[in-house]
């Protein structure tokens, strides 16, 4: 008998179980129904069209929903369709679904995965906003824009994120979190050209939290802001990219190298400020200008190429900034305020196309380095406030003849300035602070016809002022501006002068040599034994005379040498040579293309009239060259097995002179 009734029992509670387990029937669209069995938490709807409401609105019929089952015909998912469906644990749209609404999925905490179909076009605001445990998405090769915050603080998501070709738009914090040191997704980026960034309503661009991103060959255009906080050490840009969005790669504090390829012809203000790690930075040569704040406070930034043609450096592009030298493009006129404030220039060749500097554009701030020799050249007209603040090591400075305005603060802070030349015929004006910190001593010297001029101009009168031997500027010293891979050496002419010669030495031995005539066309050249690896290497010498603008008569000669190392050190000596052969002047000096960061003595003092010895000297047998070979026009180097050639007029020779059959 008790067994019986224990029977009875069970059947009871077993009955009981299976009542409590209701199933919800109900109408989600003009042409869907929905079915869900609160006991097995699985919801099926059928029909086809678009999603517009669901009947398991109420938070208990939510909490049931585990599976869903979605008929092929489905177009549409709508706002708010799963939002708080705590216990569901993925989805599988089908191909048919183009539109996911707003909050669709927000705060489906245990779902892992999301499949989004073939069809998926649209993912709305916040739509799987707080999905905490969302591990893989997929959508599909067409879709076209992600609502802002849409996968915000989906903090386990850590598989690769990938945007299509199709990809037009993203919101902001898309992909956010509430801790930015929580990036860990990979973004593949293929989009085409997506558009900037949506901005939020207290205008904080949008930001997008990656470890990393790969950009794929068909991407045309970087857009705003597109990873602040992103965390690759390198990126190599497609040669599809035609242009780069404003703070695109702000912020990446990992970043230390990126290859920008020559079909770039645009970029946005601020592109790759606050990347602290940068290291080097080569800007397509077809690039006609440069934004705002471009590296601004890139605090490792050491080595910048500026395209030539660039007529503008704007304010703030390299402030901040690591580098020591910078060779800027003889096509600059303007250079805006601070534009290189607070980098540790300690080497400084102004353009001569230059017109107008801006406030504080060298300053120093508090660094304790500065160039040494300062040429304001004699197209320049005004000078900033500030301009080269705080340059602790200058000793002398050269005013170009038109310069009509030295701003306040111009010259401020403790320097070494023993000697002023200045080539205006009136005095520029300058202000109570322009030379605050200049030495009373200092001599300025000035055309002898401006003499009484400047004694009685106010605050020039309180340095030693004397008369130029002559009205003309004449260049007194050898000036090297040195590239990546070049340097420009620019030297005062001579009467006496029957020819030029130019000698570099790396590592005390000799690199080339090279010997010019008197209007500075190439007459000669010699090069040491290989010292590359490459194939074929195309090291064209270029000259360009320089001619005084009063009279027409020649007061310097220049002469650009290619095919330097990069990042090296070189000495040289450049001989004033008469019609015999023998040195009437020699200049010496030393100096590093680009990258270099070790020490350097400078250069350009006359050494009369005896050449410096100098460890491999090509007069020394131990590394004697052979005699220059006459070349009728400039000569094209090539590697041929190892040696080190030359192809003149279509005539070959090796080092020494002797031609290759």
């Amino acid at each position: 008998m008790k067994n019986r009734l224990f029977l009875f029992i069970v059947c009871l509670a077993a009955a009981a179980g299976q009542s409590s387990a209701a199933v919800y029937e109900g109408t989600c669209g003009p042409e869907l129904t929905y079915t869900l069995d609160s006991g097995t938490g699985h919801l099926v709807i059928e029909g086809r069209g678009a999603l517009t409401s669901s009947g398991w609105d109420s938070y208990p019929q939510r909490e049931h929903v585990k599976t869903v089952s979605f008929p092929e015909g489905l177009t549409s998912i709508c706002a708010n369709a799963f939002h708080g469906c705590y216990n569901l644990q993925s989805v599988v749209l089908p191909d048919s679904v183009t539109t996911i609404g707003a909050y669709a999925f927000q705060e489906c905490t245990k779902m892992t995965s999301a499949d989004l179909g073939k069809g998926i076009k649209t993912i709305s605001d916040q739509a799987f906003l707080y999905c905490t445990a969302l591990r893989k998405v997929r959508w599909s090769d067409c879709l076209e824009s992600i609502g802002s915050m849409a996968f915000y603080n989906c903090t386990a998501l850590g598989d690769t994120v990938f945007f299509p070709k199709t990809f037009k738009t993203m919101g902001w914090d898309a992909f956010g979190s509430e801790n930015y040191n929580n990036a860990s997704k990979v973004m593949v980026w293929e989009a085409i050209h997506a558009d900037d960034f949506v901005k939020y309503a207290s205008d904080v661009p949008g930001e997008c939290h990656f470890s990393y991103i790969i950009f794929g060959d068909s991407v045309e255009y970087i857009p705003n802001s597109l990873c602040k906080y992103m965390y690759n050490d390198s990126i190599t840009l497609p040669q599809t990219v035609k242009a780069i969005g404003a703070d695109a790669f702000a912020n990446c504090s990992r970043l230390q190298k990126i290859n920008i390829p020559e079909s770039v012809t645009a970029i946005g203000s601020g592109a790759f400020a606050g990347c602290k790690k940068l290291t080097r930075l080569v800007l397509p040569s077809g690039l006609k200008e440069i934004p705002e704040q471009l590296c601004n406070q890139c605090l490792a930034l050491d080595s910048v190429k500026l395209p030539a043609g660039l007529t503008v450096i704007p304010q703030k592009a390299f402030s901040g900034c690591a580098l020591r030298r910078v060779a800027i493009p003889a096509s600059v006129t303007n250079i805006g305020n601070s534009a290189f404030s607070g980098c540790p220039l300690d080497t400084l060749v102004l353009p001569s196309a230059l017109n107008v500097l801006g406030d504080n554009v060298f300053n120093q701030l508090n660094l304790t380095t500065s160039p040494k020799h300062l040429v304001l050249n004699d197209k320049l007209v005004a000078t900033g406030m500030g301009t080269f603040c705080n340059w602790s090591e200058l000793q002398t400075i050269v005013i170009g003849k038109n310069v009509a305005i030295l701003g306040q603060d111009c010259f401020l802070g403790d320097s070494l300035v023993t000697d002023i030349t200045c080539y205006a015929a009136q005095p520029p004006l300058i202000y109570d602070a322009t030379f605050d910190g200049v030495p009373d001593t200092a001599t300025v010297h000035v055309p002898s016809s401006a003499v009484a001029a400047y004694k009685a101009a106010q605050y020039w009168s309180r340095f030693r002022i004397t008369a130029l031997d002559g009205d003309i500027p004449v260049q007194k010293t050898v000036t090297v501006d040195p590239g990546e891979t070049t340097a420009d050496f620019t030297w005062p002419t001579d009467e006496q002068a029957a020819s030029y010669r130019i000698d570099i030495y790396k590592d005390g031995a000799v690199f080339c040599k090279l010997t010019l005539g008197p209007q500075g066309q190439l007459l000669g050249i010699a090069f040491s034994l290989p010292h590359r690896q490459n194939d074929q290497i195309n090291e064209q010498m270029v000259n360009e005379q320089m001619v005084n603008d009063k009279d027409g008569s020649l007061t310097t000669l220049s002469f650009m040498v290619t095919g330097l190392d990069e990042a090296s050190r070189y000495n040289y000596v450049l001989s004033v040579l008469d019609a015999d052969g023998k040195p009437i002047h020699v200049y010496t000096g030393d100096f590093a293309t680009l990258g270099y960061d070790g020490e350097l003595k400078g250069g350009g003092d006359e050494v009369i009239p005896t050449p410096p010895i100098i460890p491999g000297d090509p007069e020394s047998p131990a590394t004697e060259l052979p005699s220059p070979v006459l070349l009728s026009k400039p000569g094209v180097k090539l590697f041929r097995d190892g040696r080190l050639i030359l192809t003149i007029d279509n005539q070959t020779y090796d080092i020494s002179g002797k031609r290759i059959e």
